[in-house]
């Protein structure tokens, strides 16, 4: 169980209520955040965009830069999606329980107070350590950076980007349910897999949409990272939330998880996204419901830095690959767990003792 907080009267801290927690979701949160983490790890190693990048190695190595790309476009074909699925789960008894303005005021103070410490604090101090710590520099590479989100309308948010994206999506739900009559619930089913096949299907014309709007508009237009892949992280938001109504999570079978585990194998080889996202959510859906559905004292840990670890990542990852640039490899796979692995201990370190600060524990 996990403490969520109401607001009656507009005070979003005064009632306390408890909101069921499933132990293996969390787990799969601070899983997810790891994954992320080693995502970025691998932009470091790999020159993928990301405010550090490690110089060329020689060119005999050169393959280990795809085997990188093809690690980080098989994570970025599903841990996200899988994120907003499990964001939006709760958000139906959260809207319950507190209204609609104390649940909005709530998702406000929980997302975008880390959205302004990352765009204010976290991103201007990773450029700094990307600039030779040179305060000057760093201030205006900042103004630069910030003046052409401001004539581009690519607002570059860093991570937090998934903070933003979640506030818009939590006002579209609260819109959804004032505009929508408020009938008796009817439970339905989790859909077959045929189903399920045909709806990953039909989004395939939605994700090469969302590629040439991209092209149009910009990797960031008004603060949405990659508008291929939103299709499916809209579409995963709203089968969290369907998922809560009907309860879903309890009926996935071993079958489907493992028809699921072979689609998912496939759609990697096609660069099939709808399928790559379904496909892996579903597996581990149903694998951590059956064998990490516990917490320990270790898990618990990790389960509460989660969300700080996520948010202050690439201050370790510029730090570590900072350190390791000198001295660097000539195998990007080993710059990639030279710069991963420290980098996933430090966010966790510094989330856990940011998340137990007094004023951001209420918030991280």
């Amino acid at each position: 169980m996990l403490k969520d907080t109401t607001c009656p009267n507009g005070d979003v801290s005064k009632v306390s209520v408890e909101l069921q927690r499933l132990d293996y979701l969390d787990n799969i949160k601070w899983v997810l955040s790891v994954l992320v983490i080693l995502h970025h790890a691998a932009a470091v190693a790999g020159l993928d965009a990301f405010p550090l990048n490690l110089p060329l190695v020689i060119e005999s190595e050169h393959y280990q830069y795809r085997i990188l790309s093809q690690f980080q476009a098989a994570n970025q074909g599903f841990f996200m999606g899988l994120f907003f699925f499990i964001s939006a789960y709760f958000v139906v008894p959260s809207y319950e329980k507190k209204g609609k303005w104390c649940f909005l005021q709530d998702k406000f103070i929980r997302l975008g107070i880390p959205l302004l410490l990352t765009v204010f604090i976290i991103d201007p101090v990773a450029i700094y350590i990307v600039d030779d710590y040179s305060f000057l520099r760093s201030l205006q590479n900042s103004f630069h950076l910030y003046g052409e989100m401001l004539r581009s309308f690519n607002m570059l948010l860093g991570v937090a980007w998934f903070c933003w994206t979640l506030i818009v999506f939590n006002i579209g739900y609260m819109l959804y349910r004032e505009l929508s009559p408020n009938n008796e619930k009817i439970l339905h089913p989790l859909p077959t897999i045929l189903e399920m096949v045909s709806f990953a299907a039909a989004m395939i014309p939605l994700y090469y949409s969302g590629l040439l709007l991209m092209n149009i508009l910009g990797k960031d237009f008004l603060g949405f990272h990659l508008l291929q892949n939103f299709p499916m992280y809209i579409a995963m938001y709203c089968f969290g939330i369907k998922a809560y109504n009907n309860r879903w999570l309890g009926q996935i079978t071993h079958k489907s998880a493992f028809i699921w585990i072979i689609i998912w194998i496939f759609a990697m080889i096609f660069r099939l996204v709808s399928f790559e996202t379904i496909g892996m959510s579903i597996f581990l859906l149903f694998h951590f419901k059956i064998f990490f559905n516990t917490k320990n004292r270790w898990t618990t840990m990790m389960s509460r830095s989660a969300y700080a670890a996520y948010i202050i990542q690439v201050i370790p990852l510029c730090f570590v690959g900072k350190l390791l640039q000198p001295h660097m490899s000539q195998l990007p796979i080993v710059n990639f767990l030279v710069v991963g692995i420290p980098s996933v201990a430090l966010s966790f370190i510094a989330g856990y003792y940011l998340s137990r600060l007094p004023v951001l524990k209420k918030i991280l």
